[in-house]
């Protein structure tokens, strides 16, 4: 007998420390899930919940030491959910960050194929604008090198223009000698008719002895005369020569200065064609610059765009691995509920007793009020139960009417008001039915609509459908309750702690309560009375097994 005391005590101590280890390496291999990955996790954590169940079971009643452990399991678990929260948390906010960036690399690469395209075709504008100039340069070139043959041209026609206008102006000078010349011949011609006259008359006088005299003096008159007429049309004729020579000189003066003037301003149209040219020379220089920038530019670009797609391929590809991370940060959270309810099935006291009890308790409560107006007629079966939902107009975010949420409005306020009454601590309480459907939510979510998104999106949650995975869990769920934990995007993380409510065996839905894990932490894990104590429903067969375990909990006696 002895030996089989020793034996049993032995073979509890041994379980006893088996399952303190493998609930220690299961919380233990759990947090390490969060950054690695291990398909083995969801069974550890299964077989870690039911040696954590059977741990329990063997543990004796009211055992301080005993207590402390299962606490100390209870908190444990508790962490591992609010890190599978906030690691869900975070994964979600990662999977919207890389999906911005995603956009923006997106927009980077867009945006860096148009400026490569623009720069390429300022690459080609630029080096179209250097033949361009190159063209130009060699065109000056070939104009300064003609204006340089006109120049030449010029230069001998102003010179010969001169030399045109020296000779004129020696023959004027040539002329005007010939004409005093002339002068002095016509001056000798008129005093050699006169002598002559007067050796005609002297002859006259001699008479016989001057006949032969007379006859002289008249040939030297007649010669006198002629040589006068001469002169006199060398006269005429030199002043006209002189005349023309004048205006010949004027015209060759004249012409010298036009072919001066002209050359001074062929002169500066060579300048400008050597501006033109040296000008020309430096924007080929600089745009054959610009063009070879353009085209570095254009390299480092699609070096850039190249780069950002590499990343934005690994943030694809880290964002196909992230649903695969939530998925497991998921699992390792309904896992670490498994281990919760293995630890509410074996009556032990946790720090979420006390919600759990006013949740099951209202659960009962809004299920007996339900079949009591079904039996009176105040609402019909089938009227409860609708899933019809037809949304509301003009509300944003999206709001629906059912058969029975009117029903709601009149009977549900008192239940789920009269909690946050007693449980300030607590953000909500409400019912929803089996697809998340809030047909009454608490009058601090229900003010009046403002129109603007934002406020109502906080402040008028009623008659909302919840698609959210908390929200839609908790109005299918069945088992005796389950609690749930996510993070805010305000970075508070919230319990969910969900009972089903039954009408007449037909599951309608589910009694929520959302409570912050520090409210958890502080609220008193096994309370000696629950709230809303008038309630005593019948109670089906899963109900009275909730309740069983409810009472065990909280029998005197035990821990709290």
């Amino acid at each position: 007998m002895f030996r089989n005391k020793s034996f049993s005590l032995w073979l509890k101590q041994c379980t006893l420390f088996s399952c303190a280890v493998a609930v220690g390496a299961g919380l233990a291999f759990g947090i390490w899930h969060l950054t690695a990955d291990a398909l083995a996790l969801p069974w550890l954590l299964l077989i870690s919940a039911l040696l954590t169940a059977s741990l329990l079971q063997l543990l004796p009643r009211g055992g301080g030491k005993n207590t402390d452990f299962v606490n100390k399991i209870g908190g444990e678990i508790d962490h591992i959910m609010i890190g599978a929260a906030e690691t869900s948390y975070f994964v979600d906010s990662i999977k919207n960050k890389i999906a911005q960036d995603v956009q923006a690399a997106n927009g980077i690469v867009t945006g860096s194929e148009q400026n490569a395209s623009t720069t390429e075709q300022i690459a080609a504008n630029a080096e179209r604008a250097s033949s361009i100039a190159a063209e130009v340069r060699a065109e000056s070139v070939a104009g300064r090198n003609e204006v340089n043959l006109g120049l030449e041209q010029i230069g001998k026609a102003r010179d010969d223009a001169q030399t045109a206008s020296e000779m004129m102006r020696v023959l004027q000078e040539k002329s005007r000698r010939i004409h005093g010349i002339t002068e002095v011949i016509s001056e000798i011609a008129a005093r050699t008719n006169l002598l002559a006259l007067n050796a005609a008359i002297e002859a006259a006088r001699a008479g016989e002895h001057g006949r032969g005299f007379a006859v002289v003096a008249g040939e030297v008159r007649q010669l006198a005369q002629r040589t006068k007429e001469a002169t006199d049309d060398i006269g005429a004729m030199v002043t006209a020569i002189n005349v023309e020579a004048e205006r010949a000189a004027g015209g060759m003066h004249a012409l010298s200065s036009k072919v001066m003037e002209a050359s001074q301003n062929v002169e500066r149209v060579h300048e400008f064609l050597s501006n033109i040219e040296r000008a020309a020379g430096t924007s080929e220089e600089e745009i054959q610059q610009i063009a070879h920038a353009s085209r570095e530019h254009v390299e480092t670009t699609h070096k850039i765009a190249a780069a950002i797609l590499k990343i934005r391929d690994g943030m694809l590809a880290t964002d196909t691995e992230l649903p695969r991370v939530a998925a497991s940060a998921m699992a390792l959270s309904e896992r670490a509920e498994t281990v919760y309810d293995a630890i509410a099935e074996s009556g032990a006291a946790t720090q979420h007793d006390e919600i759990r009890m006013v949740a099951s308790t209202a659960a009962l409560r809004i299920g007996k009020v339900f079949e009591e107006a079904i039996a009176n007629g105040r609402i019909s079966r089938d009227a409860l139960f609708d899933r019809n939902y037809r949304p509301v107009p003009n509300t944003s975010p999206a709001k629906h009417t059912t058969q029975f949420d009117a029903f709601t409005d009149r009977v549900l306020p008192e239940i789920q008001e009269a909690i946050l009454d007693t449980m300030p601590q607590l953000a909500y309480a409400g019912a929803v039915d089996d697809n998340g459907y809030f047909p009454t939510h608490n009058k601090k979510f229900s003010k009046p609509l403002t129109g603007d998104y934002d406020v109502d999106l906080v402040n008028n949650r009623t008659k909302r459908i919840f698609t959210d995975r908390t929200g839609k869990r908790c109005g299918s769920n069945t088992k005796a309750f389950l609690l749930q934990t996510y993070k805010r995007d305000t970075g508070e993380v919230m319990h969910d702690l969900s009972v089903p409510i039954y009408v007449n065996g037909k599951h309608w839905g589910g009694f929520r309560i959302g409570y912050r894990s520090s409210s958890a932490e502080q609220a008193a894990p096994a309370p000696t009375h629950a709230p809303l104590p008038n309630i005593k429903p019948p109670l089906r067969v899963a109900d009275r097994a909730a309740a069983k375990r409810t009472q065990i909990a909280h029998t005197p006696g035990r821990v709290s």
